[in-house]
């Protein structure tokens, strides 16, 4: 299957997006994470589209191959981009169904579209979600995270503990073509430049946990007294969400249900693609 990249202009720039599958199915939008761009979704979006499913995935402004845009001035600029991309492939004064799936950092922009798009959303899946307070488990992590946080300057001791990090749970993905092309974007995204620092700190402004004192408990609240049905899944090796998190964003969506795989890191469906998408499937599938 190929999936053909695209680039559209919104309001505050050019993203980078692509849209598979047949037009007249639902619709299943994907949103990464902190430090991958779409391509993370490459064999997920096979599975949907395998499945009977349109995917669209996209990049953040300030990762992958979208715009960086400096300052974010607005919390809720991820959210924007998102709605702004989606209304254009489902107008909604047509019936479609519509599914959200956000990964990581992902996930709080996820939920957050949820309640602003509201009906119009059939179903919501966290994987690895941020959104609550919960340090990481990684001390090297979080200590990186603050320094961003407060405008810092991050010592060369600190880099070295967090690149090991992420290349040892790199490591743990089972696709080797996979494995390849995280490790190709990881050394082209030039993690420690200053637009790689604005864009994260534009995450942290975002979607709250982590560090600082930002809560959009309130968010995860909304999504269950919409009645969104959503699926929340998390791994128990996790050092880059605190596997606590889920089960707290469990409680606050009264709508959620939750599966915690044993063992699985934070590369979640990368490093085990085949149960990740049975369930979220299945999942998508029932809402």
């Amino acid at each position: 299957m190929e999936i053909i990249d695209r680039t559209t202009h919104l309001r505050l720039g050019n993203v980078r997006y692509s849209i598979t599958g047949n037009p007249n199915k639902d619709l299943v939008v994907l949103m990464h994470g902190l430090t991958t761009p779409k391509e993370v979704f490459d064999e997920m979006t096979e599975k949907l589209v395998e499945n009977q499913f349109q995917v669209l995935a996209f990049d953040f402004y300030g990762r992958g191959k979208s715009d960086c845009i400096q300052p974010i001035s607005s919390e809720n600029v991820y959210v924007e981009q998102a709605i702004e991309l989606i209304e254009k492939f489902i107008p909604f004064q047509k019936e479609r169904n519509l599914h959200l799936i956000g990964y990581s950092t992902g996930g709080p922009i996820a939920a957050m579209t949820a309640t602003q798009l509201n009906h119009k959303v059939n179903s919501l899946t966290l994987i690895a979600s941020a959104g609550v307070p919960g340090e990481p488990s990684s001390p090297a992590l979080l200590n990186m995270l603050e320094i961003i946080h407060k405008n810092g300057e991050i010592d060369e001791g600190i880099k070295k503990d967090v690149e090991k990090m992420i290349f040892d749970e790199i490591e743990l993905i089972k696709s080797k073509s996979m494995k390849n092309k995280i490790l190709n974007i990881v050394n082209d995204q030039k993690f420690w430049s200053d637009d790689t620092f604005q864009t994260v700190r534009g995450h942290l402004k975002a979607t709250g946990g982590y560090v600082g004192d930002k809560s959009i408990d309130h968010v995860f609240e909304n999504i269950g007294e919409l009645e969104i049905p959503t699926f929340i899944l998390s791994g128990t090796n996790d050092s880059w969400v605190n596997p606590e998190s889920a089960k707290k964003i469990h409680q606050l969506i009264s709508s959620s249900e939750m599966k915690e795989f044993e063992g699985i890191s934070h590369w979640a469906f990368l490093e085990d693609p085949e149960t990740y998408s049975k369930n979220i499937l299945n999942f998508i599938a029932s809402a």
